[in-house]
């Protein structure tokens, strides 16, 4: 009596590069390549977040860094002065306002400032636009202003 062993898809070892049946179709179920991407695909999205979202803190701390340098430099201009000149008071409130927001630059979150800003373009939409025409054409005066 000889044993004969005869050899089924059952019975051997699993080989990953044969996916495919003789029919051209995947014997894996199509969901989890599907899935497996999605997953890959969300992560490299997180870590591209997180990534941007350090890279913009870090930006903002220097920028805060930046208005606390300037409203020092305006605060010593204005000490520099003497007399009864109107804009020795200017120059001062000036200095405090870049002390606030720079303050508020340092303390706050990204997404924070974000949303205060959409909710205040949406109440008052021709204010926020003022401000951003303002801020750029003196963001476009100072640029050309360094340049010389």
């Amino acid at each position: 009596m000889s044993t004969a062993s005869y050899s089924t898809t059952e019975d051997r070892d699993f080989d990953p590069s044969d996916r495919s049946s003789g029919d051209g179709r995947s014997n894996w179920p199509e969901g989890s390549t599907t899935q497996q991407v999605k997953a890959r695909a969300g992560k490299l999205l997180d870590d591209a977040r997180d990534s941007a979202q350090s890279l913009v803190n870090e930006k903002k701390d220097v920028a805060a860094d930046e208005l606390h340098d300037v409203a020092g430099a305006l605060r010593g201009a204005a000490q520099r002065r003497s007399g009864d000149d109107p804009l020795l008071g200017l120059t001062g409130s000036a200095a405090d306002g870049l002390d606030r927001l720079s303050n508020a630059l340092r303390n706050k979150d990204v997404s924070v400032m974000m949303r205060d800003m959409e909710s205040f373009a949406r109440a008052q939409p021709v204010a926020f636009f003022g401000l951003a025409l303002a801020t750029g054409f003196l963001a476009v005066r100072f640029m050309k202003a360094s340049h010389s």
